[in-house]
């Protein structure tokens, strides 16, 4: 939102790449840390990994690619519990 109100109102040429650096300059690397907090309010922290109930299953399928002497691609299947 910062990047479209950038290029309507202040430069309409800006980059994403370019307006990172000019925040970046002036100490802000992340835009969260714009936002007010309450007094000893810890930023929240960023998530890594999604959060699933127990019992669910994930899966993560991986297609291989296609060597020429095969007919078909084949799939690497990881499953996590």
């Amino acid at each position: 939102m910062l990047l479209a109100v950038t290029r309507q109102f202040i430069k309409p040429a800006v980059s994403r790449a370019g307006m990172r650096r000019r925040l970046r300059r002036h100490g802000v690397s992340d835009l969260r840390d714009l936002v007010p907090r309450l007094e000893g309010e810890k930023p929240a922290a960023k998530k890594i990994f999604n959060d699933y109930e127990p019992g669910d299953l994930h899966m993560n399928i991986k297609y291989l690619p296609q060597m020429p002497d095969e007919t078909s691609r084949r799939d690497l299947v990881g499953a996590m519990n």
